[in-house]
């Protein structure tokens, strides 16, 4: 029988869906129109889009555009393009999430996004009285480099929870590493667009959604 004191979630395909590839494809490419680069190559569009930093390095010699400037717009417009598609319904919250309601731990967001637009997911959506710590990724490349499964922001929200008896739930390998290396339980939430996922590491819980997550744990109580 297991207990927590802290439940800390990720957030894209664990409180809302993914933000589809496409947008993230036009972020790259409005990115590179505003350092003058109007037909920016595929390979690059495709770095910027999965934030790949270590393959977007090369536009430095290729356009001479400092990496950090160009991911410092590439921010910019994901921030705004994500925004606007919460706004305009595209980007929607899981049905499941009242199951945050369920659940009496303390609680904690920690995501890859960008900070900004965690920020505001949460306050579009009216969740922020179920959190008491809210982490996104500061929008420089540093703040990129310590996305998970770096432990960074997640050791950061702990810290402000004050606890280490914590679960952290998400829906991708990376999230399940992140919980081991710093050392807390996880739970894989495997949603229909995980449904083939193949795990490196076993998750201490594996359900397919929030619902099922909040019963478990009330079984564990």
């Amino acid at each position: 029988m297991t207990t927590y004191e802290a439940v800390v979630f990720d957030n894209d395909g664990v409180l809302v869906e993914l933000t589809e590839m496409d947008l993230l494809r036009r972020v790259a490419r409005e990115a590179f129109a505003t350092h003058g680069v109007d037909d920016p190559p595929e390979a690059h569009v495709d770095h910027a889009a999965r934030g790949d930093l270590d393959g977007l390095a090369a536009i430095e010699d290729s356009f001479d555009i400092a990496l950090a400037d160009y991911w410092a717009s590439r921010e910019d417009h994901a921030v705004r393009h994500q925004c606007e598609a919460i706004r305009a319904g595209e980007k929607p919250l899981y049905d499941d999430v009242s199951a945050l309601g369920d659940l009496p731990h303390r609680k904690a967001v920690v995501s890859n996004n960008q900070h900004e637009t965690v920020e505001f997911i949460v306050d579009h959506f009216g969740l922020g009285d179920h959190f008491e710590h809210v982490a996104g990724r500061d929008p420089t490349v540093e703040g990129a480099r310590r996305r998970k499964p770096e432990t960074h922001y997640l050791d950061a929200a702990l810290d402000a929870l004050g606890t280490r008896d914590a679960l952290y739930v998400g829906d991708s390998p990376k999230d399940v590493e992140v919980a081991h290396r710093a050392g807390v339980d996880s739970a894989f939430l495997r949603r229909d667009h995980r449904a083939d996922t193949v795990l490196d590491r076993e998750p201490t819980f594996e359900v397919e959604t929030l619902t099922a997550l909040a019963d478990a744990l009330g079984k564990s109580r």
